[in-house]
């Protein structure tokens, strides 16, 4: 199986799609939005190699999750080792779904076989880039030109769950201590976070 550079893993989620999810993001990524939530994974230095099947291996031993969500950097970067992810999560039951800086349009009319690949195991596209200035509340994107589109009919978008509130935001505490925070915060709970962080 083929390798993935991480920027990060969370094994449960609710604010990286519907229900309960594992996260992969992904080092690297070509589109480098100019308000990207995530600068620091735009860079393809290696990171964190991993091989698909052991990440593929750690999101099965997991319980009482939905499926997984691959984010990045950008996984369209990445897309044949995270087919290769997508294909044995679905094998077992679970769902795919997928955020991308990428238009649907684009993905489509790319004649990427990779890029296909990956579309081919997504369940719940999440595509296009973020701008600020479209900053929005809607559930699972975080501006207003972000489409969400349902391949396969299999993630459900109509139910009732916490990110259909509009603002989520998580906070993970790994035992090493380090945080890792994901969602969509709103600019001022940003400044409260980082005013309390400098001890104001």
């Amino acid at each position: 199986m083929s390798e993935l550079n991480l920027a990060g893993f969370l094994a449960r989620s609710a604010a990286n799609g519907p229900g309960i999810r594992a996260v992969i993001w992904v080092q690297g990524c070509p589109i480098r939005c100019k308000e990207c939530f995530n600068p620091a994974f735009w860079s393809f230095s290696p990171v964190n190699r991993v091989s698909a099947g052991e990440i593929s291996g750690r999101i099965l031993a997991l319980k009482d999750i939905d499926g997984v969500t691959f984010s990045g950097g950008e996984p369209f970067a990445q897309a044949d080792a995270l087919a290769s992810v997508g294909e044995k999560v679905q094998e077992a039951g679970y769902t795919v779904v997928t955020y991308t800086g990428y238009t649907h349009e684009q993905l489509t009319s790319n004649n990427n076989p990779a890029w296909d690949r990956l579309l081919g195991v997504t369940d719940l596209l999440i595509a296009g880039p973020y701008i600020g200035s479209q900053a929005c509340d809607k559930p699972y994107i975080g501006s207003s030109n972000q489409q969400v589109i349902s391949l396969t009919g299999r993630v459900r978008t109509d139910v009732p769950d916490r990110q259909a509130h509009g603002e989520i935001v998580e906070f993970s505490i790994a035992p090493g201590g380090m945080v890792t925070t994901t969602g969509f915060p709103r600019e001022h709970m940003v400044r409260q976070i980082a005013a309390r962080c400098r001890g104001e």
